[in-house]
Order: C-alpha cells, then sequence, then structure tokens
C-alpha cells in the first residue's frame, strides 16, 4: 500500500509505501517501548530538556518552551537566530547499528551487532 504526500498526485516519487501493522505486533511495540522508557526513567539516561516519547511532554510544549525562551530574549533585547530543518524525510530510515550500538551504552540490550 501506499500513500500520497504531497505535489502532483501522477508523480510516483510523492507517494510513500507503508504497511500495515497487525494488532500482535502492536500489542508487542508497545510493551518493548513501555519497558524501555521505564528503564530509561529509572537510569535517568533522558535529559530533562528531551520531549518526544516523554510522559507529560510532547512536540508541542518543545514548542512552548522554545518559543518562551525566544520570547524572553527578545524582551531583554538580545539578539535571536533561529534556524528552520526539514527532517520529513529524516526518520524513514533508521541505521539499526547505530541503533543498536546506542541501545548498548544505556544497557538496554547486550550483545546486538
Amino acid at each position: 500500500m501506499t500513500l500520497f504526500q504531497r505535489g502532483n498526485r501522477s508523480d510516483p516519487c510523492n507517494y510513500r509505501p507503508i504497511s500495515l501493522t497487525s494488532a500482535v505486533g502492536k500489542v508487542l511495540e508497545r510493551i518493548v517501548k513501555d519497558s524501555v522508557v521505564e528503564y530509561l526513567n529509572e537510569y535517568n539516561v533522558i535529559k530533562g530538556s528531551k520531549h518526544g516519547f516523554t510522559r507529560s511532554r510532547s512536540c508541542l510544549t518543545n514548542l512552548l518552551e522554545f518559543f518562551e525562551e525566544v520570547y524572553e530574549k527578545i524582551v531583554e533585547g538580545k539578539p535571536v537566530d533561529v534556524i528552520y530543518l526539514d527532517f520529513a524525510k529524516a526518520f524513514d530510515k533508521v541505521p539499526h547499528k547505530r541503533l543498536a550500538k546506542k541501545l548498548q551504552a544505556c544497557g538496554i540490550i547486550e550483545g546486538m551487532y
């Protein structure tokens, strides 16, 4: 199955493949995610400044904290530079070996790769 992203609908490059996950796969994914997050929280691996996949934090809270900081700088009369980056395709491919090494460094998995 493919999903239209944006642009000309007749251009095949504007579609990306998707696969539907089974209910069993989703349950297993949730169990693994909850276990990993619990471990990371228990050993304080995730910094307080992180917002993704963290309870009571989201992209919106991250954006609000950012705007608050920018606003404070403007009120103080300090210059502020902002650079916008488009990470739309950054998450399409995950370097699995690098991810496994990061998980090992956090003490989550042993002996992978």
